[in-house]
């Protein structure tokens, strides 16, 4: 189960974003540049919150940005499946077999379309493998 604190850190990010890219507002009305078409907010979320700290970023594509370090490359993965984060395929890495499960989430617009992804994974490297870079952060 997820504790109360991570949701609340999610669910901030998660209505920042919704806010940032909500058509009508008036951030979106200013004459400034247009905002990305393609963002999404990512977290890692492990089981075990003793362990390792929940993990947050803003990926943004074309123009590839937000705050993930790496989001050319992650941008370029959802790319080849048009955002569909369900259809990148797993690179058949070899993971230890602890069990140290996280959950990954990510939320927001791919060209506009809606995203809602979450799916479990049994450690971070199985994750990495499923993912490509996505989760990468």
């Amino acid at each position: 189960m997820i504790p109360i604190h991570h949701i609340g850190i999610l669910a901030t990010s998660l209505s920042t974003t919704a806010a940032l890219i909500a058509p009508g507002t008036p951030a979106a009305a200013a004459p400034t540049a247009p905002a990305p078409d393609s963002t999404l907010v990512l977290a890692v979320l492990p089981a075990d919150p003793g362990g390792v700290p929940p993990r947050l970023a803003t990926l943004e594509c074309d123009p590839d940005g937000g705050s993930y370090a790496a989001a050319g490359s992650a941008c370029d993965d959802l790319r080849l499946v048009d955002g569909d984060i369900a259809a990148l395929t797993d690179d058949g890495g070899i993971c230890t077999r602890v069990y140290q499960p996280v959950t990954a989430i990510a939320v927001g617009t791919w060209e506009g379309n809606p995203v809602a992804y979450r799916e479990t994974f049994s450690n971070r490297c199985v994750l990495l493998h499923a993912t490509g870079d996505v989760f990468d952060f």
